[in-house]
């Protein structure tokens, strides 16, 4: 079942990720200033390059595939970096291939060598990871990707630390359930945006709930008149005493429900690698208390030809 395959992965992460970050240490990296970065990828793999961009404070850009593609000058002269970890995206090698006659170079992150988006690009930064072997949501795929973007931006932590991630989410998931079968509304800044993208992605796919993602200065403009007080929850992801806090703060005195992700760590990206495992632990969790054995974008197969007509 793709959801004991899932509680697999992110076990694995314990080892693979800090063995997948000596792996890219030893990697000869040439210098390239962030500000010619573009980094670019669908789904998971656009919300890592949305940490990309955060990671590098703004110098580097994210983009999605396919407005790159209908704008292809913005790459003139720039480094474009594609985030796929299947490399079979449609919309990703079609951009690689018309971006060899503008971008000074293209780099494929990926999981497969052989793919066409790596036979595409000029370079290969293979993301190396443990799976099993059955299809199920992302979770160290997107963590490595992370690694990866860290990587390149020369940001990646001397020791990467995801030992310390709390495992216990069994009782925000039990919170979370309770609060009705509505829409979850994540909300942060910088790279807890990114991260954002990330989680609601998990409730989408697992467990096939609606999930938004929103800033959280934009959350108290037209958004907040959608939220339901007795079906909605709001997971705000803070890194300190930050406007995703004050947020938080403010809807739960005014009798919103909600919770809020924080995990001080000297380093963003070990923080960042902590948070996205307890994003995914959480989504585990709530699918186990529901009595979901599958992953709902594998669970209904049309929605899931459609899935891969639109994506492949």
């Amino acid at each position: 079942m793709s959801v004991l395959a899932m509680a697999e992965e992110i076990s694995n992460q314990t080892q693979d990720l800090p063995r997948f970050a000596s792996q890219l240490r030893k990697k000869h990296l040439p210098k390239i200033q962030p500000s010619r970065l573009i980094f670019a990828g669908s789904g998971d793999s656009y919300a890592a390059a949305v940490f990309a961009q955060e990671l590098s404070q703004g110098e580097s850009t994210a983009s999605d595939p396919y407005e790159l593609l209908t704008n292809i000058r913005r790459i003139r002269g720039k480094n474009l970096v594609i985030i796929s970890v299947s490399g079979r995206t449609k919309t990703n090698i079609e951009l690689a291939r018309k971006a060899k006659r503008i971008s000074t170079n293209t780099l494929a992150i990926t999981a497969n060598l052989e793919s066409p988006l790596a036979g595409e690009c000029d370079e290969t930064l293979q993301l190396q990871y443990r799976t099993t072997g059955t299809p199920t949501s992302g979770t160290i795929s997107f963590t490595t990707s992370l690694l990866a973007c860290a990587f390149l931006l020369r940001n990646l932590p001397r020791t990467v630390q995801v030992k310390t991630a709390p495992i216990d989410t069994a009782g925000l998931a039990t919170k979370l359930n309770q609060a009705g079968k509505g829409a979850f509304v994540f909300a942060g800044s910088g790279a807890d945006y990114a991260l954002s993208l990330y989680g609601a992605a998990k409730i989408n796919e697992v467990l096939g709930a609606k999930a938004e993602v929103v800033y959280p200065e934009q959350l108290g403009h037209a958004k907040l008149f959608t939220i339901d007080k007795k079906r909605d929850f709001v997971v705000c992801i803070s890194s300190g005493r930050d406007k995703a806090r004050e947020t938080y703060q403010l809807l739960i005195k005014e009798g919103f429900q909600g919770s809020i992700i924080a995990f001080p760590d000297s380093h963003v990206v070990n923080r960042s690698l902590k948070i996205a495992i307890y994003l995914q632990r959480l989504a585990l969790s709530l699918a186990r208390i529901r009595g979901i054995e599958e992953c709902a974008f594998l669970y209904d197969k049309s929605r899931l030809s459609l899935s891969n007509r639109m994506i492949y």
